[in-house]
C-alpha cells in the first residue's frame, strides 16, 4: 500500500513542505560555516582561526583630516571594528571566482602612473560639497568611481549641510559652527527642517518610495557652504600643494587636472577655474571646479581663522557661494588665474556631455571634467575613461575629440531629428525681428523671397547652414531658425513644441579626418 493511501492529503503536504524547508536550512548553515567538515571533524587550523579571532580598526583612508570640525556633536568614529583571521588555506573555487571578475586597470601598481608632472596625488586634497537632499543620489556612485581610487585621490573631504557617514566616510556639517543670527534666517529653513526629518525616521529623497520626503531649497544653502569648507580644510589639512572644490554632479578626470596642476607654480597665489562675472568681479566657476593652490589657502584662511564670520552678512546679499569665496581670496591678494582665458581652451566647463558644443575650437582641447551629471553619467563616464586609458595608455591626454567620439557621435547618427533640441545657437533668425517682416522697414515679399529667409521653413534652415562654411549644426520651430559653428548631442523634447534638429555629417566628418598637435604638458 502507497504512502499516499495511508496518509491524508494535507498531512502529505505539510509533510513535503517540512522536507523543503529542512534541506533549504542545511543548505544556508553549510554556507556560513556553521555545518560543515570544520564544525563536525577535529580541524586545529580552524580552531586556531576562531579562537584567534579579535576586534581590531581598520586604519582609515582619511588619517590625516580631524573630520569633527570642533564639534563634540560630530566626532563619528572613522573606524570599523572587524575580525582578524589567521591565514588558513584558500578555497580553490574562491580563488578562481575571484580572479574572473575584471579589475580596475588604475588599481595595477606595476603599471599605474604615481605622480603627474611631478605632482603626487598626496599632496592634493579634494573638497567635495554635497547637500542633505541630494548626497544619496550621486555620492555613491562617486565613491566606487570618481573618488574610490586611494591611489588617484587620497585626501578627500565631504561636506553637507547635515552630518552623514557612506560606507565608513564621514561627511561634515560644514554650517555647525555658523553664527546663531545666520542660522535664524530663512535661508537657513531647510537646514533646520532636515534636521527634523532624520529625528523622525524619513528619507530626504524625492522618490515614490515610503517614507520618502523631498525638502526643496537646498540651493538657498549652499552659497554659505564655500568660505566654511576652505577655512575648515586649511585648519585641519595645511600643507598640501592643491585643494580642488568638486560637487556632487562634477565629474573629474584626474589624471588630467594633476597634470596640468603639476605644470603650475603653488606656491604662488593661485586661484584655477573657469571664469565668470558678477556685480564686476571675476570670479572661478564652481559647477565647473576650481583649485587653490596651497600658497593661496596659506595667506587667506591659514592666517585669518575667523574670515567665514567675517564674511557672513556679505554671504547674505550675495547669490552664489563661489564668487564668495572668490571675493574673500581677493580681499587677501589671491586673484583667478587668468592665463588660459578665451584661445578655445576650455579645459574646467560646465555643460554636460550632451550639451557641450563640439567644433575647430575645442575638439583638440583638454578636458578635464563633465559638469550636471546624473548617477548613470557618473558610472558611463567611468566605463568610458577605463577604457580610453586601457585602449591609449595611460600617459595619454582626454579630450574634447574623444568625448564626442565616444558619448556624442553614437547619438549623432542622422542628419536630422524631431523633437530634438541640439542646441545651436550661434546665429538666429526668426520672422519678428527680420527687418523684411517686422517693423517699419517691413516689406512685401514674393513666395520666392521668403523661401530664402532661414526662418521660413525647416528646408530654407538647412539650406542656410549649407550656405555658411562654418555651420556644423541647425535647428527649426515653428519660424525660428538657429545655426552653430558647434554640434551638440541634445536630447529629445516634449513640450508641446514642432522642432527638427539637424548636423551637416559630411562636414562632421572632416573635422574627425584631422590630426591633433600634442599637448605641452
Amino acid at each position: 500500500m502507497a504512502v499516499r493511501d495511508v496518509l491524508p492529503r494535507h498531512t502529505r503536504g505539510y509533510l513535503w513542505i517540512t522536507f523543503l524547508v529542512g534541506i533549504f536550512m542545511l543548505m544556508a548553515l553549510s554556507e556560513n560555516g556553521v555545518f560543515s567538515r570544520d564544525s563536525i571533524l577535529p580541524n586545529p587550523g580552524a580552531a586556531l582561526a576562531r579562537a584567534n579571532q579579535k576586534p581590531i580598526e581598520t586604519e582609515s583612508r582619511y588619517n590625516d583630516v580631524n573630520v569633527s570640525m570642533g564639534y563634540k556633536e560630530q566626532a563619528a568614529s572613522t573606524t570599523t571594528p572587524i575580525l582578524e583571521y589567521t591565514t588558513i588555506p584558500e578555497s580553490p573555487a574562491l580563488k578562481s571566482a575571484a580572479t574572473s571578475i575584471p579589475e580596475n586597470p588604475h588599481a595595477d601598481t606595476k603599471t599605474a602612473q604615481k605622480t603627474f608632472n611631478g605632482l603626487d596625488p598626496k599632496d592634493v586634497v579634494i573638497l567635495v560639497k554635497t547637500g542633505a537632499t541630494s548626497i544619496w543620489r550621486r555620492m555613491p556612485a562617486h565613491m566606487s568611481t570618481t573618488l574610490g581610487n586611494p591611489a588617484l585621490t587620497p585626501n578627500v573631504v565631504y561636506y553637507s549641510d547635515s552630518p552623514d557617514n557612506i560606507n565608513g566616510n564621514p561627511v561634515i556639517d560644514v554650517l555647525a559652527n555658523v553664527s546663531s543670527t545666520l542660522k535664524s534666517s530663512p535661508d537657513f529653513e531647510l537646514y533646520t527642517k532636515s534636521k527634523e526629518v532624520a529625528s523622525n525616521n524619513l528619507y530626504l529623497e524625492s522618490g515614490s518610495m515610503e517614507g520618502d520626503f523631498y525638502l526643496p531649497g537646498g540651493w538657498r544653502l549652499d552659497k554659505y557652504k564655500f568660505v566654511p569648507m576652505f577655512q575648515h580644510v586649511s585648519e585641519y589639512m595645511p600643507g598640501k600643494k592643491w585643494y580642488v572644490y568638486m560637487e556632487d554632479d562634477n565629474y573629474f578626470f584626474w589624471e588630467m587636472l594633476y597634470s596640468w596642476l603639476g605644470t603650475l607654480d603653488h606656491t604662488k597665489p593661485l586661484l584655477i577655474g573657469s571664469p565668470a562675472f558678477r556685480l564686476g568681479e571675476d570670479f572661478a566657476h564652481g559647477g565647473s571646479g576650481f583649485a587653490i593652490s596651497g600658497q593661496a589657502l596659506k595667506q587667506s584662511f591659514g592666517i585669518e581663522k575667523d574670515l567665514a564670520s567675517k564674511f557672513e552678512s556679505y554671504a547674505q546679499e550675495q547669490c552664489c557661494g563661489d564668487q564668495v569665496l572668490s571675493h574673500v581670496l581677493h580681499s587677501k591678494g589671491v586673484e583667478r588665474y587668468k592665463d588660459l582665458d578665451g584661445g578655445g581652451w576650455a579645459a574646467l566647463q560646465s555643460l554636460p556631455h550632451w550639451r557641450i558644443g563640439f567644433g575647430t575650437w575645442n575638439w583638440c582641447s583638454p578636458i578635464m571634467n563633465i559638469h550636471k551629471v546624473h548617477q548613470s553619467d557618473i558610472s558611463r563616464l567611468s566605463v568610458f575613461q577605463r577604457d580610453f586609458y586601457a585602449r591609449e595608455g595611460i600617459h595619454a591626454r582626454l579630450r574634447y575629440k574623444d568625448i564626442y567620439l565616444s558619448l556624442a557621435k553614437p547619438n549623432i547618427n542622422a542628419a536630422e531629428k524631431s523633437e530634438w533640441d541640439n542646441y545651436a545657437t550661434a546665429k538666429t533668425f526668426a520672422s519678428s525681428y527680420d527687418p523684411d517682416t517686422s517693423g517699419e522697414t517691413k516689406k512685401e515679399l514674393s513666395q520666392k523671397e521668403l523661401e530664402k529667409k532661414p526662418w521660413y521653413s525647416k528646408e530654407s534652415c538647412r539650406k542656410a547652414c549649407g550656405e555658411w562654411e562654418q555651420c556644423l549644426s541647425w535647428k527649426y520651430a515653428d519660424d525660428n531658425c538657429a545655426l552653430d559653428h558647434t554640434a551638440a548631442m541634445g536630447q529629445r523634447i516634449d513640450a508641446g513644441i514642432r522642432m527638427v534638429s539637424g548636423w551637416m555629417l559630411e562636414r562632421i566628418e572632416k573635422l574627425e579626418a584631422g590630426g591633433c598637435v600634442p599637448l605641452d604638458f
